[in-house]
C-alpha cells in the first residue's frame, strides 16, 4: 500500500509541475482527496475479556496503585508528584483522542481531568496501552531508522491529516502544536517537570488540563493503521506555482515536483515540546510611532514627501498572532506599511535597465469620498533560480531559556528546514548559538547531501537554557561570516530570536552601530522573530533597518514556509540597495496629502540627493507598496483660516510656470544603488509622472486599501474618517480576487474575528 501511495503522490506532483494548471489550493485539495481514497484503516476488534481475566487485571492494577501510594507516603512526595505520575500514564491514552478533535476544540478551554476512579476504569479498558507508557510517543512527522530503513521520504502518522483548506480556515493552528492553559499554570508545570518520579509530567499535565470529560471523548479502540502521507502545512511544504501563471518552472517561483516531494518532514520535532505559555504582551517592546500628518504643498519643501522603502512583514504576522490569541493589540505594534507589504500584488516585471519597475494608480478613498487614494507599487526583478549567486550563511540561533517554548525553538528548527532544502553544494552554512555565552555550534559546512544531513542533526540537537547574550552572539556570527566571506556571492547572517537580549552588548545604539558598520563591508543581517511575551520588536526592527536586512515574524510553520521557502530568494539576493522614494506634489492639483504608514522610515528632502544616506533594500521578486491619501485642490486653503500677518507673511504657492497648467497630480522619483556599490558611489535616479485619470478600480488596489484601513482602525487613527471594521471587511471581500495562497482569505477571517470580539 505504501508503494501505491508513493507512486500516486509522485505522479500527481509531476503532473502538476508539468502542466501548471489551476491554483495551489485546488491542486492540494484534489491531491488530498485522491490520497484519502487510497487510505485504508484496519481496526482490530477489541479483545473479549472473561470475568476472570478482568478480575485478575483489576487486582493487579489495585496492587500497583497500593504500592505506588505506599511509596508516596514513605517518601513524603507531595500531591503534585502523584498527579504528575498518573498524568504520565494518562498521556498516551488521551493524546490520540485530543488530536482527533477539531482544531477549535483542541485550543478551547476544556473540562477538568478525570478523577481517580475514571482513570482506573480507563486503564482497565486499555490494558494494551499501559505497556506503551515507557515508550516514546510518535508524533506526526516522527520516524526512526529502524521503522523506515533506506527511505527518507516515508512518514509515520498516527492520525488522519487535516486538509490544506482546513489549515487555512483555522486561525492560529497551522503548526500542529497543542496549546496549554493560562500562564498562571506555568510555575506549577515547571515544578512538575523537574520531578524525577514523573519524567513526562509537565507535558502530561498540559494534555490532561485540556482533555474533555469521558462523555465528550470516547476512548478510541486500538487500531493498526497504515503509513499515512500528511499533506497539511506543517508536514508537506509544497510551494506550488508562481503567483503569475506564466512564470517558468526554472524561475524564482517555479517548483520542481521532486523538490516538493522532498519537503516531507524528515527530522521530527522533539519527543515532547515545552508547553506553550499563555502570552502576555506586557513585556513586549515596540518603538513609538507617530502617524504622518496632513501636509499642504505650499512651498518647495512642503511639496516633497521622502521615505526609504521597507519590505519587512513582521508587523502583520505579529498582529495576526495577537488577534488569534484574543489579545489587545498595542498601537505601536501596528506598522501599516508592513501589513500592506505582506501580500502579493499583480505588478508587472521591469522591462528596462532598472532592477525594479514602478506602477502608480488611484481610487476614491473608502473612508472619505471627497479624497483620493494613490498607490505606488514597486516590483523587484525576479531572477532565474539556477543563476542565484553562492551564499555564505551564518545561522545565529537564540537557545536561551526564554526560547524554551513550543512556538519558539521547536518552531525555529522546523522552519529552518525549508531554507536548507533550497540551498545547494555552492552554499555554506555555519551555526552560532548564544545563551549565557555564545559559541560556534557548527563551522562552515557545504550544503551537499552529507552536509545538509549534518546541519539538520546539529540543529535538532539544540536545547534552550540560560540568559540571552545576544550581543556576544552577533559579534561571533560576524566573525564567522568574515572568515568564510564570498566575494562574488551573498554573505548574510540570519538571526532567529524572541528578541530578549539581556547580557553583553544589548542596547539598541550599540547593536545598531555594529550592524551598520558590518553592512558596509558586505555582510547583511536578517531577523526572524519568534514567540510572545518578551519580544523586543523595536530592537529587531532597528537591527534590520541598519543592517541591510529583512525583518519577519514567524508564528506558525506555514509562516515559516512562506518566509524561508516562498520568499527566500528575495531575502537572500539583494538587487538594489539604499532605495529612496521622493514624491513631488503638484499644488495646482493637490490641496494636502499624507503618506499612510512608513512613520519611522521618513527622510528629510535633502536625503534624496545625498548619496551617503542609508535607505532600504529590495530583494529579487520583492514588492513594495505605498499608499497616499490626497485632498484634491479646490481653490481654498487647507486647514483653518488664521491671520498672523502683522509679523508673518503668508507663504505663497509658486509652482514652476512651465507646469502651471499641468494635469499631473504628482511626480514620483526614485534613487538606488547596485548591491556592489560603495557608500561614496553615486546613486541611479529615474522618475515616473502620474496623472490621476480616475481609471477603473482593480481588486488589487481595493485589497491594499482595505489592509491600510485595517491598520488605521487598529491604531485608532484620527485620519480613519468613517472607516471601521465593517468597511474593512467589505473592501477586503470585494478585493479578494485571485487568492491561490489563501492569504487574503486568511485576512478576511482575522477581520471577522475582530468584529466578533467587538
Amino acid at each position: 500500500m505504501d508503494k501505491h501511495k508513493d507512486q500516486l503522490l509522485d505522479d500527481l506532483l509531476k503532473e502538476h509541475a508539468k502542466h501548471g494548471a489551476g491554483s495551489d489550493e485546488t491542486f492540494l485539495k484534489e491531491l488530498d482527496e485522491r490520497l484519502a481514497a487510497q487510505e485504508k484503516v484496519v481496526k482490530m476488534p477489541k479483545p473479549q475479556q472473561s470475568p476472570g481475566t478482568r478480575w485478575a487485571l483489576g487486582s493487579g492494577i489495585a496492587a500497583c496503585l497500593a504500592i505506588g501510594f505506599s511509596v508516596h507516603y514513605f517518601t513524603k512526595t507531595n500531591e503534585e508528584d502523584t498527579i504528575a505520575y498518573h498524568d504520565a500514564n494518562l498521556e498516551v491514552l488521551v493524546a490520540d483522542a485530543i488530536l482527533e478533535l477539531p482544531i477549535e476544540a483542541q485550543v478551547r478551554p476544556m473540562a477538568p481531568k478525570p478523577n481517580m476512579a475514571q482513570l482506573a476504569s480507563t486503564r482497565s479498558e486499555n490494558e494494551s496501552a499501559l505497556s506503551d507508557v515507557s515508550k516514546p510517543r510518535m508524533y506526526e512527522g516522527e520516524q526512526t531508522a529502524a521503522q523506515t530503513p533506506g527511505n527518507s521520504n516515508r512518514l509515520l502518522g498516527d492520525k488522519p491529516s487535516r486538509s490544506y483548506e482546513e489549515d487555512l480556515s483555522v486561525g492560529g493552528y497551522s503548526d500542529g502544536i497543542l496549546r496549554g492553559k493560562d500562564s498562571e499554570k506555568k510555575e506549577k508545570s515547571d515544578s512538575l517537570e523537574r520531578k524525577p518520579s514523573a519524567p513526562s509530567g509537565s507535558m502530561a499535565k498540559v494534555l490532561a488540563s485540556n482533555v474533555v470529560s469521558p462523555q465528550q471523548i470516547p476512548m478510541p479502540a486500538r487500531e493498526v493503521k497504515e503509513l499515512s502521507i500528511a499533506l497539511d502545512d506543517h508536514v508537506l511544504g509544497y510551494a506550488g506555482k508562481s503567483k503569475r501563471q506564466n512564470t517558468p518552472e526554472s524561475s524564482l517561483l517555479g517548483r520542481d515536483a521532486n523538490v516538493a516531494r522532498s519537503r516531507i518532514a524528515i527530522y521530527p520535532p522533539p519527543h515532547v515540546h515545552p508547553p506553550v505559555v499563555q502570552p502576555n504582551t506586557a513585556g513586549e517592546k515596540y518603538g513609538e510611532l507617530t502617524d504622518n500628518k496632513w501636509t499642504a504643498p505650499i512651498d518647495e519643501r512642503s511639496s516633497l514627501s521622502t521615505f526609504a522603502v521597507d519590505v519587512d512583514t513582521a508587523s502583520y504576522a505579529n498582529i495576526r498572532r495577537m488577534i488569534r490569541q484574543g489579545q489587545a493589540i498595542p498601537k505601536d505594534s501596528v506598522r501599516i506599511e508592513e501589513m500592506v507589504n505582506y501580500f502579493d500584488y499583480q505588478y508587472a516585471q521591469p522591462t528596462d535597465e532598472h532592477p525594479f519597475a514602478v506602477h502608480v494608480d488611484s481610487c476614491v478613498s473608502p473612508w472619505d469620498s471627497n479624497n483620493r487614494i494613490v498607490r505606488i507599487g514597486i516590483q523587484g526583478k525576479e531572477i532565474v533560480r539556477e543563476q542565484r549567486p553562492a551564499t555564505n550563511l551564518v545561522f545565529l540561533l537564540d537557545v536561551s531559556g526564554s526560547m524554551n517554548n513550543a512556538n519558539k525553538l521547536p518552531l525555529l528548527k522546523q522552519s529552518m528546514q525549508y531554507l536548507l532544502e533550497e540551498l545547494n553544494e555552492n552554499d555554506t552554512v555555519s551555526i552560532v548559538v548564544y545563551a549565557g555565552a555564545s559559541g560556534l555550534a557548527l563551522p562552515a559546512t557545504k550544503v551537499d547531501d552529507i552536509g545538509r544531513q549534518k546541519i539538520l542533526e546539529k540543529m535538532n540537537s539544540l536545547n534552550a537554557g540560560g540568559p540571552t547574550a545576544g550581543g556576544q552572539g552577533i559579534q561571533l556570527a560576524y566573525k564567522q561570516a568574515q572568515e568564510n566571506f564570498k566575494k562574488e556571492g551573498v554573505n548574510r547572517i540570519i538571526l532567529a530570536t524572541d528578541g530578549d537580549f539581556n547580557v553583553g552588548v544589548s542596547d539598541n545604539a550599540s547593536l545598531t552601530k555594529m550592524v551598520k558598520e558590518k553592512a558596509k563591508s558586505g555582510t547583511y543581517i536578517s531577523v526572524l522573530g519568534f514567540g510572545s511575551g518578551n519580544i523586543n520588536d523595536a530592537m529587531l526592527e532597528s537591527i534590520t533597518n541598519n543592517g541591510n536586512g529583512n525583518y519577519s515574524y514567524i508564528d506558525t510553520i506555514k509562516e515559516g514556509r512562506k518566509v524561508l521557502l516562498e520568499d527566500m530568494m528575495g531575502t537572500m539576493v539583494t538587487i538594489a540597495k539604499d532605495v529612496k522614494v521622493q514624491v513631488e506634489m503638484n499644488p495646482n492639483n493637490v490641496k494636502a496629502y499624507r503618506l499612510i504608514g512608513y512613520a519611522n522610515r521618513m527622510l528629510p528632502p535633502e536625503a534624496f540627493l545625498d548619496k551617503k544616506v542609508d535607505a532600504g533594500e529590495i530583494g529579487a521578486g520583492h514588492t513594495v507598496t505605498a499608499l497616499y491619501e490626497i485632498i484634491p485642490a479646490d481653490g481654498k486653503p487647507f486647514g483653518t483660516d488664521i491671520d498672523a500677518s502683522r509679523y508673518f507673511k503668508k507663504p505663497e504657492v509658486k509652482p514652476n510656470p512651465a507646469l502651471k497648467e499641468s494635469k499631473e497630480m504628482m511626480f514620483v522619483k526614485l534613487a538606488y544603488k547596485q548591491p556592489d556599490q560603495k557608500i561614496e558611489d553615486e546613486s541611479t535616479y529615474f522618475t515616473v509622472p502620474f496623472v490621476d485619470g480616475k481609471s477603473e478600480i482593480t481588486t488589487d488596489i481595493q485589497f491594499a486599501t482595505s489592509v491600510g484601513l485595517f491598520g488605521m482602525v487598529l491604531r485608532d487613527s484620527e485620519n480613519k474618517g468613517n472607516g471601521d471594521l465593517a468597511k474593512v471587511l467589505s473592501l477586503a471581500k470585494s478585493g479578494k480576487g485571485t487568492d491561490g495562497k489563501g492569504q487574503r482569505a486568511e485576512f478576511i477571517q482575522l477581520v471577522e474575528k475582530c468584529i466578533e470580539k467587538e
